[in-house]
């Protein structure tokens, strides 16, 4: 008996793990995304944001992301929740460009609701590469209200702080969202200010300034390590980022059951 009723919690917990939501029934999903092609990561450089070397910080983030999402495809491939995960071969800025144009809600807080793609952009890449489902992955710039803490864990300041935030999407060739990663799940790539809570504490005030990371920390920001034994050849953002992803969008057995 108590094995069964492990048994039945494990299920019920495996089944619930997965970031992100689906739009539709997950049996609904894996009946009809068979082939599912992964675009190069944007960068959505019309994002507003609060930080002052943006378009320097845009290019420095396309830089690094041009062609991460190759490893994005080993990982779905590794799940075996798919017939065929294919990277398609397109230009970022133009596919950003052309799939962006209608930009992304956001709610009274600042955290983005997932972009308003371009229907008949999605159809043509889809019908292009014999695809049931296009995976986008955008980071954008985001001001978003929340309450952080001190490294002593001690003091906390809610204010608004700029991120680079990445926001992801299955899209069928219709155009309809069937899985979306966004809002207060939105993935926090890079942190682009902080409260400096050490310069408040000598200076015996209580007013903390909030402080931009310069171009430098951002730059060893993206390259960090994870740390792991062995040699990875993903810094340790991407691992997370594509971990995350990977784990929403890959039916198995389980998802089946709930």
């Amino acid at each position: 008996m108590k094995r069964w009723v492990f048994s039945v919690l494990l299920i019920v917990f495996l089944a619930g793990c997965g970031s992100g939501k689906f739009q539709v029934p997950k049996q609904e999903y894996q009946t009809q995304v068979q082939v599912l092609g992964v675009l190069p990561l944007l960068v959505d450089y019309n994002s507003s944001m609060n930080y002052p070397q943006k378009d320097n910080l845009f290019d420095i983030l396309a830089r690094s992301a041009n062609g991460k999402h190759e490893f994005l495809v080993e990982q779905l491939k590794k799940k075996k929740g798919y017939f065929d995960v294919r990277p398609l071969p397109a230009n970022p800025e133009l596919t950003a460009l052309s799939l962006l144009g209608a930009g992304s809600p956001h709610d009274e807080l600042g955290w983005p609701q997932g972009y308003a793609f371009d229907a008949a952009t999605v159809a043509e890449i889809a019908r292009t590469n014999v695809l049931d489902a296009v995976l986008v992955v955008v980071f954008s710039g985001e001001q978003v209200e929340e309450t952080r803490r001190s490294r002593t864990k001690l003091e906390t300041l809610r204010t608004q702080y700029s991120d680079i935030r990445a926001t992801a999407a299955v899209i069928d060739r219709n155009g309809q969202v069937l899985w979306q990663l966004a809002g207060t799940e939105s993935f926090q790539a890079l942190v682009l200010q902080y409260a400096d809570f050490d310069e408040a504490y000598f200076n015996r005030t209580d007013l903390v300034r909030v402080k931009d990371i310069n171009l430098s920390g951002i730059e060893r920001a993206l390259d960090e390590s994870p740390g792991k034994d062995g040699a990875s050849l993903l810094p340790k953002m991407y691992e997370n980022l594509f971990s995350e992803i990977a784990s929403g969008i890959s039916p198995s057995l389980l998802d089946s059951l709930r």
